[in-house]
């Protein structure tokens, strides 16, 4: 009899290749595909998912190989992803815990992520040299960070940033024409990552989960994913930038800089706008709540 333990790390080997190859079926509210294999897959899959997890999407490959059924179960509240596989023979199924890319902790980025990065400061100073041009306003924000990416003010340690909640106020520079917008006020939390990076979730409006990592020339940045409550992608992924219900949110990448008791996330990120804008750049602040 093959044991639990074999039949998961059989799973996680083959399940994503079957699927890529099959093309999967999804499951949607009228039932399970065609097929008694397909039907069982689906309702296994489902009981062993039920007490662990609030289930967001199920796609299941009945034919997989030979000797298993394959099913990936995504998880509604993180949009982790679990490989379920079913034993043809024994009957026997078994889900695996979540999914996580394999990407270097260091350097996590894709390249034309890492293009963003390396064009940041760049593009920061020309929309302030911009708005400084057309008598646009700056503000208090954009000048410490133009003084921490200059190198004339050194960013204070990462590490050392306090956990916690946090107020998190989002403001945009050079959109449309315009100078410094404050475009929202939200709730964020900080918490340490096991690398000793941090990790920042900003938990209203629309959402986002980040973590820092060193880049260049002492400076830190930061990876992450934005995403509206209901979708499942919530975690950077080289591999799938863009999330499928909308892509106007996805992966996310910038600096992160650290003056005193405020932490900066500086992104020129234009997810969502039509045409490339060189004068551009976004910065959520975080200070601590009061």
């Amino acid at each position: 009899m093959t044991s639990p333990n074999r039949i998961a790390r059989f799973a996680a080997l083959f399940c994503l290749v079957a699927l890529a190859m099959s093309g999967g079926h999804a499951v949607g509210a009228d039932g399970a595909p065609e097929g008694d294999m397909a039907a069982t897959l689906r309702n296994a899959c489902l009981a062993l998912a039920a007490p662990r997890m609030s289930v967001g999407a199920l796609r299941v490959d009945p034919a997989g190989t030979r000797d298993f059924a394959f099913a990936l179960v995504t998880d509604a509240r993180t949009g982790a992803e679990h490989v379920c596989a079913h034993e043809k023979a024994s009957g026997r199924t078994v889900l695996g815990g979540p999914l996580e890319a394999i990407v270097d902790p260091q350097k996590p980025f894709s390249p034309q992520d890492a293009t963003q990065l390396s064009e940041l400061r760049a593009q920061v100073a020309a929309t302030l040299a911009d708005l400084d041009a057309r008598n646009l306003k700056s503000n208090g924000e954009a000048s410490t960070v133009a003084a921490l990416l200059s190198g004339r003010v050194k960013p204070d340690d990462l590490a050392s940033f306090p956990p916690g909640p946090y107020r998190c106020t989002v403001y945009w520079y050079g959109f449309l024409e315009e100078g410094a917008q404050r475009v929202g006020a939200h709730r964020c939390t900080v918490s340490p990552a096991p690398d000793g990076g941090l990790i920042i979730d900003k938990a209203t409006g629309d959402r986002f989960h980040g973590q820092t990592t060193e880049w260049e020339n002492g400076l830190s940045a930061f990876y992450g994913r934005t995403w509206l409550e209901g979708q499942s992608e919530r975690r950077y992924d080289p591999a799938r930038p863009d999330n499928a219900d909308n892509d106007n949110f996805g992966n996310k990448v910038g600096l992160a800089l650290r003056s005193g008791e405020r932490l900066f996330l500086v992104s020129i990120d234009e997810r969502g706008m039509t045409e490339p804008d060189p004068t551009f750049f976004e910065i959520l602040e975080l200070v601590p709540q009061l």
